[in-house]
């Protein structure tokens, strides 16, 4: 049975992508042209963030992320 994804979930690309074994969390959901289209977003360190589109095939989900604000973030809400 395949877990419906949601925004903020955590998932890893799967043997048929190219960026196998790769951790992202799913940023926005689109249908486009009829199809759904998850835009993941995977951090590469020190360069920032790659956006990758899929549809659905190629990821599965691992968990749900919790953002938390940084510590400079925190102090401004204050």
């Amino acid at each position: 049975m395949t877990e419906t994804i949601k925004e903020n979930d955590v998932v890893q690309f799967t043997e048929s992508h190219k960026w196998v074994g790769c951790f992202g969390y799913v940023t926005e959901i689109r249908v486009i042209r009829g199809r759904m289209r998850y835009m993941i977003g995977v951090p590469l360190p020190m360069q920032g963030t790659a956006y990758i589109f899929d549809d659905g095939s190629g990821i599965e989900k691992v968990g749900t992320a919790v953002l938390v604000p940084a510590e400079s973030e925190k102090g401004e809400e204050e």
